[in-house]
């Protein structure tokens, strides 16, 4: 018997490299405001960065992994049993 279809998101890590590169170079500020867009776009209301965003390398970790699961493809998947 087969399984309903599973929804599994594989990562893009080699684009996600790329974005963490780029934002590599940016500031402090324009960091924790691109952090803040992100958090935005996913249902958060905050105005200020939640405390586990507040350094830079914290920062640079969120918009990577946030890129990797952004550029990532999504597949359907069926289990066989």
């Amino acid at each position: 018997m087969n399984s309903p279809a599973t929804t599994i998101i594989r990562v893009n890590l080699e684009r996600a490299k790329e974005v963490s590169l780029e934002w590599e170079q940016a500031s402090y500020s324009e960091l924790s405001a691109y952090c803040l867009e992100i958090l935005r776009e996913i249902g958060c209301t905050d105005t200020e960065l939640p405390v586990n965003l507040r350094t830079r390398e914290q920062q640079l970790n969120f918009i990577t992994g946030f890129a990797s699961y952004a550029f990532g493809e999504v597949l359907n998947v069926q289990n066989v049993n």
